[in-house]
């Protein structure tokens, strides 16, 4: 999957080259709603390609932004909750999990709060379950080590995603967020 960005005005976007695989329902659903806490998305076609346009203005990739700086239990939390918040909704579209990117480099915060906004790409097919298992991997790493709450929470959603079969659902009904 090739992505790269552009800065149009007063607007920056992400691009990713359309998957041969691409399915009509995803694209029109997308195109004409905008559903919260995914990136705002268009379809652009070229000579060449087709290319998928997501509206980034004012977001950082949260890699970026957990460069520099750790996170609290809090703030994990507000993360892990908003992700379940656009599986959610996602659902309620009848769009594929499979299709979300869950790569920190593409999943985009607001720098201030830290709401998250995903990017669905029609035609992607992942293991959703173990993408999920790899992002808390990485949040594992990023956590205030010296914050009991955080790395308690980190550690339990970590292991919970290692056992066969586990459901994203699952583990909120855990309380474990």
């Amino acid at each position: 999957m090739e992505i790269r960005y552009s800065r149009e005005m007063n607007h920056n976007y992400m691009i990713i080259e359309a998957p041969e695989e691409e399915t009509g329902y995803a694209v029109q659903m997308l195109s004409a709603n905008a559903i919260e806490g995914l990136l705002k998305f268009r379809v652009r076609q070229t000579e060449e390609a087709r290319e998928y346009y997501y509206e980034i203005t004012s977001r950082q990739p949260l890699r970026r932004v957990l460069e520099k700086r750790t996170l609290s239990g809090q703030e994990l939390r507000s993360i892990l909750l908003g992700v379940l918040a656009v599986l959610k909704r996602v659902e309620e579209y009848l769009l594929k999990e499979e299709q979300l990117l869950l790569d920190p480099e593409y999943l985009y915060v607001d720098p201030e709060n830290l709401k998250v906004w995903l990017c669905l790409v029609p035609g992607r097919e992942c293991d959703f379950p173990e993408d999920y298992s790899k992002f808390l991997e990485y949040l594992l790493g990023k956590v205030d080590h010296r914050d009991k709450e955080s790395v308690v929470l980190a550690y339990g959603l970590y292991q919970e995603t290692r056992k066969e079969n586990y459901g994203i659902y699952g583990l909120r009904s855990r309380n474990t967020v």
